[in-house]
């Protein structure tokens, strides 16, 4: 946990953050469909996405998800609203915490360094996550540089008994007001393929009223 907290900056210049604001293109590669997201995160535990989907240069659909801290839903303009309950609710929840790097000791039961393996070129440290609360998961961490590299899990339903695999990998770290941030994020779940996330910006310690944590109306 330490060597992974200095990697990424230290946790003093961790703790000068209190909000990011994100701006993402996104290709969902299997689909033919092109992103448009703006995402903020605000301390200790809030966050926000509003996404535009677009295919042959015109919008098909939009999207808004928020968690207040407490709760949150997904509402998409192709589908009803999906309100996190359960171990949903709880993967939410932690995925919002914005100082989790340094609360490994607190937000887990479990952190053990299982094996090596490579992502790409890159030899890594496997390590399992078992949370307090939430779905456990894996993350590969550089053996050189101790930055994260990859994470595997499960998404599980709100609604049902269904968890859907998951991979995600970060490349191209880069750092901003001194804190390492990955600006490409290729994920993959057998329902959407494969998509890539290109970050055309992060923004810190912007104002964050925390009446956009909310639920809105999409179109």
């Amino acid at each position: 946990m330490k060597r992974s907290v200095e990697a990424i900056g230290g946790e003093a210049n961790l703790r000068k953050i209190t909000t990011r604001y994100t701006e993402e293109d996104v290709d969902f590669e299997n689909q033919g469909v092109q992103g448009r997201s703006i995402s903020w995160a605000k301390a200790p535990d809030r966050t926000a996405t509003d996404m535009t989907m677009i295919a042959l240069g015109k919008t098909i659909a939009t999207g808004w998800e928020y968690f207040d801290g407490t709760g949150g839903e997904e509402i998409y303009s192709f589908a009803p609203a999906d309100k996190y309950t359960g171990k949903r609710l709880e993967d939410v929840a932690l995925s919002a915490n914005f100082y989790a790097p340094l609360e490994w000791k607190t937000l887990y039961k479990k952190v053990t360094i299982r094996n090596k393996a490579k992502v790409g070129d890159d030899e890594c440290y496997v390590v399992d996550f078992e949370p307090i609360k939430g779905s456990s998961f894996v993350e590969y961490y550089s053996t050189k540089t101790f930055l994260l590299r990859k994470r595997t899990g499960v998404i599980p339903s709100s609604t049902s008994e269904q968890k859907t695999p998951y991979t995600v990998t970060y490349d191209d770290y880069r750092s901003v007001d001194g804190i390492m941030l990955p600006f490409k994020i290729s994920s993959f779940n057998p329902g959407n393929g494969n998509i890539v996330t290109v970050v055309k910006a992060y923004k810190h310690n912007v104002p964050v009223n925390d009446d956009l944590f909310k639920p809105r109306k999409v179109k």
